[in-house]
C-alpha cells in the first residue's frame, strides 16, 4: 500500500499519506542534518489534508509529526520496529534487541483529556478553570526554534506557557498536562540480554531512528537513476516521479539480469 488516510491524534486532522518518490529520497540522502526541519520538508511533500485545506505542519505538535513519520516507515517498510543495543555488563558485549509493532506503541501513547482544562479564548490554547494560567501544546516550529537554545526546556516553557515565570508546583502541573495532551513518543525501551541478564535502556527518538533509516536506504537513488536512465533511455526526472518502491523494483530487475548475463 503505498498511501492510507490516518487520523492525527492530536490535532484530530484526517489526512491522506502516501509513501516516498524520488524527491523525497534525494531531499534525505543529501540532508546534512536529520532535525525536525528536515522531518518537516520531506513530510510536507507526503502529507495532504482530506478535505483538501492546507496544512501548516510546522505547526502541529510534535506527537503528531513523530506518529506521521512512523506511519511513514511503517508504509515502506513494516509494522515491525527493531532497536538494538550493546549489552553494557562488563566483559558481556552482546547485541540486545528491542521489537515493538508501531500500531501498538502508538496506541499505548495516545492523548488523554485532563480535568479542569479547556480551550482558551486564543486559538490552539488552552486554560485551567482554577488557575491563572494559560498554555499551547508544543509544535514542530517549537522545536526548531529551541534546538540550538542554551535552555531549551526554559525556552520552550516560555514560548508555550504564559506567565512562563510559575512557582515549581504550578509549573509542574502544567506539564503533567501538556504530557498527557501530547505524549512524548519518545521512550525509553527496556531490553535484557539473553546472554548474562543483564537489563539496559535504549532510548527510542522516532525522528532520529525513522530519518536515519530512510537516508540510508534514499543513498540508493543515484545507483537506481544510473542503471535506469542506462537501460531505458528514461530521464533523471521520469524516473524521479515513480514511487520508490516501483523505482526499486525496476532497478532490481536490470541487476538480475546483468548476474545472469
Amino acid at each position: 500500500m503505498t498511501e492510507q488516510i490516518l487520523h492525527l491524534p492530536v490535532s484530530g486532522l484526517d489526512v491522506r499519506l502516501r509513501s516516498l518518490g524520488g524527491m523525497e529520497d534525494l531531499l534525505l540522502s543529501e540532508a546534512t542534518t536529520l532535525d525536525t526541519q528536515l522531518a518537516i520538508t520531506l513530510l510536507s511533500g507526503l502529507v495532504q489534508a482530506v478535505d483538501g485545506s492546507e496544512i501548516e505542519l510546522e505547526h502541529l505538535t510534535i506527537t503528531d509529526l513523530d506518529t506521521l513519520l512512523l506511519l511513514t516507515r511503517k508504509i515502506l517498510f513494516s509494522d515491525w520496529i527493531r532497536a538494538d543495543a550493546t549489552c553494557p555488563a562488563h566483559h558481556c558485549g552482546s547485541r540486545i534487541e528491542v521489537a515493538f509493532q508501531i500500531e501498538n506503541y502508538l496506541t499505548h501513547e495516545q492523548p488523554r483529556k485532563v480535568r479542569g482544562v479547556e480551550p482558551a479564548d486564543e486559538i490552539g490554547w488552552f486554560r485551567f478553570q482554577n488557575l491563572p494560567v494559560s498554555f499551547r501544546l508544543p509544535t514542530g516550529a517549537d522545536q526548531i526554534a529551541i534546538a540550538y537554545h542554551p535552555q531549551p526546556e526554559q525556552s520552550l516553557i516560555e514560548r508555550c506557557v504564559c506567565p512562563a515565570d510559575l512557582p515549581t508546583k504550578q509549573r509542574k502541573r502544567v506539564e503533567r498536562a501538556m504530557a498527557a495532551m501530547a505524549p512524548s513518543l519518545v521512550q525509553l525501551l527496556q531490553g535484557q540480554c539473553a546472554e548474562c541478564g543483564a537489563v539496559v535502556e535504549i532510548l527510542f527518538d522516532p525522528q532520529q531512528f525513522v530519518l536515519r533509516e530512510l537516508q540510508n536506504q534514499a543513498r540508493f537513488v543515484y545507483e537506481d537513476i544510473h542503471l535506469l536512465a542506462m537501460y531505458y533511455q528514461w530521464s533523471e526526472a521520469e524516473i524521479l516521479v515513480l514511487p520508490r518502491v516501483r523505482r526499486m523494483y525496476y532497478a532490481e530487475r536490470i541487476r538480475q539480469t546483468q548476474k545472469s548475463a
